[in-house]
């Protein structure tokens, strides 16, 4: 769920990009074989979309924050939020490359909780909790997305 939350993230960036490409005015430079190999301005707001998606920062919700003001400017996602949300992407990295062994860098998200080489256990309690924490972030982060940037919804 951790890494369809980071995925939901990106794909909604994107759907705010294609909705209103004035959001993805910057300084950066783009060359003119870049521009010139779309066939319309269109074409380049997706290509230029999709670029910028593949140089997201994964793994930190902070991180993707700090990039995106989009999703920033939602509003949604308060700094106790990314927090929270932070510690659910630390339980998923200890789980998917530690295969659950507490180590130095999950101590700093969870001080004195555990020790290192320590085998961590997530009940289905919690991880229930966890799923129904990131389903009310996505729902709510939704809500505001549409309304803000006028995204078209399915009915």
């Amino acid at each position: 769920c951790a890494d369809n939350f980071e995925t939901y993230l990106s794909e909604l960036l994107y759907e705010i990009y294609l909705a209103k490409p004035e959001t993805l005015k910057s300084k950066q430079t783009v060359t003119v074989k870049e521009v010139l190999d779309c066939s319309d301005i269109q074409e380049f707001v997706v290509y230029w979309s999709k670029k910028k998606l593949g140089k997201l920062q994964r793994g930190s919700v902070k991180g993707f924050m700090a990039e995106n003001q989009q999703i920033a400017d939602l509003g949604v996602l308060d700094e106790s939020q990314q927090d929270e949300v932070e510690k659910i992407f630390q339980i998923r990295h200890l789980y998917a490359h530690r295969n659950g062994i507490v180590d130095e860098k999950f101590l700093q998200y969870f001080p004195n909780q555990y020790s290192v080489n320590e085998e961590h256990r997530l009940s289905m309690d919690e991880m229930i909790g966890y799923i129904s924490q990131l389903a009310a972030l996505v729902d709510r982060i939704d809500t505001v997305a549409i309304e803000k940037y006028l995204l078209a919804t399915i009915d």
